[in-house]
């Protein structure tokens, strides 16, 4: 592993990233101008100290600090510039304005459930007979229909100038969809039924990438046309063209819980295939004269013909120019180094994008590849294999390895499970997946040739089947992988840290290295202990905010009891609670311990002062609540003769038929609750009768989940 200072790039690029992240995670923006006055200020006395400099060697540190700044500040202001939302001509500052914009569709129309989705680009608001010419981009869904069906890239379409911002999670620890749009420059959305949008022109999108799309198309084509269909063609479309609209929940859930999604998403691994086949191919240009940089032109361009047939997808972008760096320092220099080959790369990624560092891909990408070419070399040098096959097969076991030692922390951060048995899934879909991608592009290229078609075409057939049971054998091994695993991002950090000392304590066998790793360790009990110890106690009140639905959890300690109306439990709506409820879960460890049960229903099994229920009265610890919903008459006190029932919450869910005055002559309450199961015009009627009688109120779909600590 060299010196830090044999990879000036890295040390270049470690501020820059850190400028970044500022505005992209701590949300620090600075000003054009305070970039460039602050900048000039330091170099004009770096230029005035400069002699003084170099006649002193202990004060060379001033020039790297210099530098240090400068990248810093030049991280975080043009990630500030890339944020279109803060452009004068954003169409959101013409929102008021009535009227009609036009659109182009930018990226390939995906097909939902229920919908069609779109991000498209706005050119122009025309308003009162006045277009103004703007930017920025919306995501649209379009009701299904014949015309939204036929919507594609680069359509130039009319419709209302009327979008909203999107939402933020409305659930505790809920994927974040507001941030990540935004990530990608999308902050409003829309949805439009068939008449509301017209389609005014088409061919309006980027020639290049029109053309990759289509190709793709092409290619997809002549896979059904040889009768390469349902999960094969899922899977082949994805591993080969990067193009994932088939794949399923269940084969998702397979691919993922073997440790295998990587095969599903075109990647490093892909890209890094096709680099070694054509690498192979063209060996024989190594003799020619000038025949090296030859070869590495054929090799580049073909690369990026490959990315041309996915469509120009975002892994395939970011693999083909990582591996274009690769194939160009190695056809020019006698000798270049692999961290400064992929600080490069990474540099032009996100000079040109700087908000692709928030992309789990990239992260992974390039922490898996720095993990397998600084340890992978180490590893495979600890055991010698002189049979060629068995030495491949070690080869792929020590690359496995080093990947999943880097990539297991954001594993288990991001999607909070890690395959116990990668290295035997490895093993087997590294080698399938190669042999998949050899065959395909011999068959893309034989396709117009029916009957070598048709032969190449059984064989991917077969390896595909082989390739998927192969997971699906695996991924039904007991244990086969950690599930809802909760890591902070501090102990992600410690994890990172704890990797770095042992490897250098494995790499240089320093004492230093060891004495950090022992630290790394305690520091990692000592918050696993302290986390666990804060669950043990932990009482927790919370109800969810999902659409049409009542969901209440009561946590306490490491278990939980969950109240939900009937339509949610019983109605296969599994895709709600795991979107809305299950990230919360996984954070207070109670996901393996939860008691369900329907609003109203008596749950049995518990005691005070943990819990206690009749009917729609509910006690959990000091807390009391009632339930009312519409299914069920409501109580009156018309001669106000009777005492009051004491509650702390009466929450209010199935658009039962109340008013505010009534419930304060039988209830004292400390806060009305309106669930997510209330339609908004009654929940605003509601609110207005609190208004007026001062009475504290929370609606869940206004104000996103009430969540109280016990």
């Amino acid at each position: 592993m060299p010196g830090i200072s044999q990879i000036p790039l890295v040390r270049i690029i470690m501020p820059f990233l850190a400028g970044i992240i500022t505005a992209t995670s701590l949300d620090i923006s600075i000003s054009n101008e305070f970039f460039f006055s602050t900048t000039s200020i330091l170099f004009i006395l770096l230029l005035i100290t400069n002699r003084h400099l170099k006649d002193s060697y202990k004060k060379r540190w001033i020039f790297g600090f210099v530098i240090f700044i400068f990248f810093l500040l030049a991280g975080n202001i043009i990630t500030v510039n890339h944020n279109e939302l803060k452009r004068a001509d954003h169409f959101s500052n013409y929102l008021e304005n009535k009227g009609y914009a036009t659109l182009t569709i930018i990226e390939p129309v995906s097909e939902r459930e229920n919908s069609f989705r779109a991000v498209c680009r706005v050119n122009k608001i025309i308003s009162d007979t006045i277009a103004y010419k703007v930017t920025g981009k919306v995501m649209l869904y379009f009701a299904k229909d014949s015309v939204a069906s036929a919507l594609s890239y680069g359509d130039k379409i009319i419709t209302d100038n009327n979008f909203s911002s999107v939402s933020g999670p409305q659930n505790p620890h809920q994927f974040n969809y507001k941030r990540f749009l935004a990530n990608n420059n999308i902050h409003f959305q829309g949805y439009r039924p068939g008449s509301h949008y017209k389609v005014i022109a088409s061919g309006r999108g980027n020639i290049l990438k029109s053309k990759a799309l289509q190709l793709r198309q092409s290619a997809m084509a002549r896979l059904l046309e040889h009768h390469i269909r349902d999960r094969e063609f899922a899977v082949l479309s994805a591993l080969l063209l990067g193009y994932r609209d088939y794949i399923d929940d269940d084969l998702r859930r397979e691919f993922a819980g073997a440790g295998a999604m990587h095969i599903l998403c075109v990647s490093g691994l892909h890209v890094g295939i096709i680099y070694l086949i054509l690498n192979s191919l063209f060996m024989f240009l190594n003799k020619f004269k000038n025949g090296k940089i030859i070869k590495t032109i054929i090799v580049i361009l073909l690369i990026w013909f490959y990315a041309t047939l996915t469509g120009f997808s975002p892994s395939v972008l970011r693999a083909s120019t990582m591996f274009s760096f690769v194939a160009a320092a190695r056809s020019f220099n006698r000798y270049s180094n692999i961290y400064n080959i992929l600080a490069a790369s990474a540099f032009v990624l996100i000079i040109i994008d700087p908000y692709m560092v928030t992309k789990i891909g990239f992260q992974l990408s390039y922490i898996a590849v720095i993990s397998i070419v600084t340890l992978q070399p180490y590893l495979h040098k600890m055991l010698k294999v002189k049979n060629k096959i068995l030495d491949k097969a070690w080869a792929i076991i020590t690359v496995s390895i080093a990947a999943q030692l880097a990539a297991g922390p954001l594993t288990l951060f991001y999607f909070n499970q890690f395959p116990n048995y990668f290295i035997l899934t490895n093993l087997a879909v590294i080698p399938l997946a190669s042999l998949i991608i050899y065959t395909a592009l011999i068959f893309l290229a034989v396709s117009p040739i029916g009957i070598i078609a048709g032969f190449f075409g059984k064989t991917l057939s077969f390896l595909i089947f082989l390739m998927h049971k192969s997971v699906q054998f695996i991924e039904q091994l007991p244990y086969s992988n950690i599930q809802s695993a909760n890591i902070s991002l501090l102990e992600t950090m410690i994890f990172f840290l704890l990797i770095i000392t042992v490897s250098g304590s494995f790499i240089y066998k320093s004492k230093l290295y060891l004495r950090l790793s022992l630290l790394s360790i305690l520091v990692m009990a000592t918050s696993f202990s302290t986390k666990n110890i804060n669950q043990q106690k932990q009482n927790i009140f919370i109800i969810y905010s999902i659409s049409n639905h009542s969901a209440i959890d009561l946590i306490s300690g490491k278990n939980c009891i969950f109240l939900a109306s009937e339509d949610l439990l019983l109605h296969n709506n599994k895709q709600d609670i795991e979107f809305n409820i299950r990230q919360n879960r996984i954070r207070k460890e109670v996901v393996n311990n939860v008691k369900e049960t329907i609003i109203g229903n008596k749950v049995k099994g518990f005691s005070k002062p943990y819990f206690w229920n009749n009917n729609s009265y509910y006690m959990f610890y000091d807390m009391r609540f009632k339930i009312i919903t519409g299914l069920e008459p409501v109580e009156t006190n018309e001669n106000n003769n009777l005492p009051k029932v004491k509650l702390d919450y009466l929450i209010v869910s199935q658009d039962a038929w109340l008013d505010i005055i009534d419930l304060k002559r039988i209830y004292d309450f400390e806060k009305i609750i309106f669930d997510s199961s209330n339609s908004f015009w009654k929940i605003n009627r509601w609110i207005e009768e609190c208004v007026k009688l001062d009475v504290k109120y929370w609606s869940i779909r206004h104000q996103g989940a009430y969540y109280s600590y016990l």
